[in-house]
């Protein structure tokens, strides 16, 4: 069986590819009477959450059997078949929903209320939950030390927070332009936005449920 940073990043980048957060957070920096500092308050809601899955994710995964050295692992088999049927319903749906529509209100010019926003957009993510979840577990379930494995945990969590972290780097980097740039992006993002997410969920579905068989 691979190496488990094989097996999670892959799980870590689709879960960071989501176009719910990005948008909110797009939406944050470019609205009138908001910026940086409300857009790094979003990001730390979204952290918030996913410090919370974090716990979840290793709680769970250590009350597992640790993993194989070799051979089948028909726990986290069936972990991600499941989690790959999950995804293809949450695809499914995502189809028949207007891009449009999903949006996050913009946050204003309150801390408070985007870092609310990201607490809210960041719980209601299912495609990333779906995704870090299994993860987590496999990581913890791995038998790596605790400091290798407290690095894992914060790159596959930095890697989820992506669309948070990204967008106001580039803003600091970029000025002007790179706010005209994120504008675009943000629009282009909400109209393919339902696309965006079922072409991700199956992508996903199909690697998770390749990775499940291949386990058993």
């Amino acid at each position: 069986m691979s190496a488990p940073p094989f097996d999670v990043l892959p799980l870590a980048l689709g879960a960071a590819v989501s176009p719910l957060l990005l948008v909110g957070q797009l939406r944050t920096l470019t609205t009138p009477g908001s910026g940086v500092r409300q857009s790094w308050a979003y990001a730390a809601g979204n952290a918030v959450v996913v410090a919370g899955w974090a716990a979840v994710g290793l709680g769970s995964g250590g009350s597992l059997p640790d993993r194989p050295a070799a051979g089948a692992d028909p726990v986290s088999a069936g972990v991600h078949l499941v989690l790959a049927a999950v995804l293809l319903a949450i695809g499914f749906r995502s189809l028949h929903r207007d891009g449009g529509t999903a949006s996050p209100a913009p946050a204003g010019a309150s801390l408070t209320r985007a870092f609310a926003m990201g607490v809210a957009l960041m719980a209601g993510n299912l495609t990333s939950l779906v995704l870090y979840l299994p993860a987590l577990q496999d990581l913890a379930r791995s038998g790596l030390a605790a400091g290798p494995l407290a690095a894992m945990v914060l790159l596959v969590s930095l890697i989820t927070l992506a669309p948070s972290l990204l967008p106001p780097v580039v803003l600091l980097l970029a000025g002007a332009w790179g706010r005209a740039r994120l504008g675009q992006l943000c629009r282009w993002t909400l109209a393919h936005q339902g696309q965006i997410n079922a072409g991700l969920c199956f992508v996903f579905a199909a690697y998770l449920g390749r990775s499940g068989v291949a386990r058993l």
